[in-house]
């Protein structure tokens, strides 16, 4: 009864584990997608992004406009590139948890261990990644922001969608704490496994 239970969880990890592969697979092609295209678009007009990215640019300025438009341009792309790439680590370690499971047969492992944490670590990540700190990095680097518009102090106006939210996503911030915990569970169960393991 016992061993047929065993295998009925170990079934469904697996069934878990394919659909995080698969999931893991989309994202990576989504990721090297991405990475292709923002390279293609460093090297595009400074006119083609801003139809591109539908961004409103007028200037009154002495200074030019198009290295503000690649900038803002740039920072967007690629923070939301970065996004991806930390979904796909998550994804990857998920994987690497079930398979660990499929072939150990059980979850407490010192390898789940890191890889909870590791996830945990993630999403906290999220969080940042999901804030404000874009708007941050412009204005450290120049731009003044207002409301929904993003000002270059040079004269160049560029509107654009901004976050105008906090500077971290607390929501991301306080489940990464969670997983972070649940890895101090793993940790636990994991060194009983190993004392079980000992005395047998």
């Amino acid at each position: 009864m016992l061993e047929t239970q065993k295998d009925i969880v170990r079934a469904r990890c697996a069934d878990i584990g394919t659909l995080l592969r698969v999931l893991f697979w989309i994202t990576a092609a989504l990721v090297v997608v991405r990475l292709v295209y923002g390279t293609w678009l460093l090297f595009q007009p400074a006119e083609m992004l801003v139809e591109h990215f539908s961004l409103g640019v007028s200037w009154t300025g002495t200074e030019g406009w198009r290295g503000a438009v690649r900038f803002v341009c740039g920072v967007s792309f690629w923070w939301s590139t970065l996004f991806w790439i930390v979904i796909a680590g998550i994804l990857w370690l998920g994987c690497a948890i079930f398979r660990g499971i499929d072939r150990q047969g059980t979850p407490f492992l010192p390898c789940h261990v890191r890889a909870v944490r590791g996830i945990g670590l993630l999403v906290m990540a999220l969080g940042l990644l999901r804030g404000s700190l874009p708007e941050l990095l412009y204005t450290v680097c120049g731009f003044a922001l207002e409301r929904q518009e993003t000002l270059l102090r040079g004269g160049v106006r560029i509107v654009m969608e901004a976050g105008g939210g906090s500077l971290i996503n607390w929501n991301y911030l306080l489940l990464g704490g969670v997983v972070l915990c649940l890895s101090y569970a793993f940790a636990y169960g994991a060194h009983l496994q190993q004392e079980a393991d000992e005395t047998l």
